[in-house]
């Protein structure tokens, strides 16, 4: 009935009937195959690695355990590279902008829109869920694939059928959840061992899923899946290297020649000092120390550390020199991960574009299609250089329209916002000179 392909993609037939035993099989495959996959990656990122699970040593053995925790590492510089700066998004019509406006600070959508980007890099993709609160507000919140699942059709559209949200149970009792189709939303109760049970039908007013799937990728990756093995070795190399240190720290004392009693050796060992007499010509005491792989250890951690950062195509902003580097020298640096960047610009703008064509069809805005020129401007959270800017603006004086202009300017957030102001300023420019010059004619005819 439900299928699950390499794609991490749920697909049923269209005319599939949403009962408890759809239910269930949708909630059996997703933690029979994807669940474990997300809760490790959400372990990476909260830096609860797989060294801290492996089988502890014998207590005389020192056992370090440090995670460098690259993943997080990665997934913060690349979001802030990515969204750091809001999006800015615009609409010609100034009706249609406000409520944008409106519904962006209702929802928080700053704040929603970077954790949104940073769940999907996390996980490869997320969730976006419009729904209406008490009081008939249209609200938005964020879902990662934990706790969601999206299942579409099987036809060659992939078209979304319904979506599952639910927590896992536990023994103290039932968790609840529901199911969000193009027409109803069913809540539900899932036990501890997966079953469902549906409580409750309520139709709801967007006429279609109000959900909205966020993809990283088509093949849904997360921005630190291909370097999962790397990270896994440098907590490795870099704990032995640590218990290398203890090792040497309290290397074992060799001493041959002479019989030490319990005291003497305990003695030695706290003080530190080594003092044997009598017959000396066969008496040899010297620490034992194994051979050392000081450079070796090196060059795999630094080998390491390059790969993670070679593979993932995110910069390393903490290399030496990074900074100094050069304008076109940076742009070259930041290349791959600006590549990253602009492929997620596409799939955030997909995802929004559905968003606001499920907030524009309500009945209470009925906007229709106005969704579809709605501009998005995506800017990189890279130091700017104003001064250019400034003079690239004044290049294209008279090229291009005023808007295309402003954009172009980092410390803008609104162009038509900023436009308003532009107008105001003029008008008010123009009535101030008209006044003036009206004061001067009326001067000049009182003196006559």
């Amino acid at each position: 009935m439900i299928k699950l392909n390499n794609k991490k993609l749920f697909t049923a037939d269209k005319e599939a009937v949403i009962n408890t035993d759809f239910i269930n099989k949708a909630i059996e495959l997703h933690r029979g195959k994807l669940l474990s996959l997300y809760i490790e990656n959400e372990n990476m990122y909260m830096t609860n690695h797989d060294i801290l699970r492996k089988e502890k040593k014998p207590n005389y053995k020192p056992d370090n355990r440090i995670i460098l925790n690259y993943a997080k590492y990665i997934i913060d510089t690349f979001t802030g590279f990515h969204l750091g700066i809001p999006v800015k998004i615009t609409h010609n019509n100034e009706v249609i902008s406000d409520v944008i406006k409106e519904f962006r600070k209702i929802n928080d959508m700053l704040d929603s829109e970077f954790e949104l980007s940073k769940m999907t890099n996390i996980f490869g993709h997320s969730f976006i869920y419009l729904f209406q609160d008490e009081d008939a507000v249209t609200r938005m919140t964020y879902n990662s694939p934990i706790n969601m699942i999206m299942i579409h059709d099987n036809s060659i559209s992939e078209l979304p059928l319904c979506a599952i949200r639910y927590s896992l149970g536990d023994n103290d009792g039932d968790s609840f959840g529901e199911v969000i189709t193009n027409d109803e939303i069913i809540s539900i109760s899932v036990d501890a061992n997966g079953k469902v049970k549906i409580l409750e039908r309520v139709n709801h007013q967007f006429h279609k899923l109000p959900v909205v799937e966020l993809v990283a990728n088509e093949e849904r990756q997360s921005l630190f899946d291909s370097v999962k093995t790397l990270i896994n070795a440098l907590n490795k190399a870099v704990s032995e290297k640590a218990n290398d240190v203890d090792y040497f720290a309290d290397a074992y004392l060799k001493v041959i020649g002479a019989k030490l009693e319990e005291d003497i050796a305990l003695h030695i060992r706290d003080s530190r000092l080594i003092n044997l007499y009598g017959e000396t010509n066969n008496l040899d005491a010297e620490f034992l120390n194994k051979p050392n792989a000081d450079a070796t250890q090196e060059n795999l951690i630094h080998l390491l550390i390059k790969s993670i950062f070679d593979i993932s195509m995110v910069a390393n902003l903490s290399q030496e020199n990074f900074g100094n580097a050069s304008g076109t020298a940076l742009a070259f640096k930041l290349q791959p991960m600006s590549n990253l960047a602009n492929i997620l610009d596409r799939k955030v703008t997909s995802a929004f574009n559905r968003m606001y064509e499920l907030l524009f069809n309500l009945p209470t805005i009925n906007f229709g299609d106005e969704w579809k020129v709605i501009h998005y401007k995506f800017t990189r959270n890279v130091p700017r250089n104003i001064k250019e800017e400034a003079e690239v603006l004044a290049l294209l004086d008279g090229k291009v329209s005023n808007a295309t202009r402003l954009s172009i300017l980092s410390i803008i957030d609104d162009v038509n916002e900023e436009l308003k102001r532009m107008e105001y300023d003029d008008n008010k420019a123009s009535s101030f000179t008209r006044n003036l010059l009206r004061e001067r004619v009326t001067d000049d005819v009182l003196d006559e």
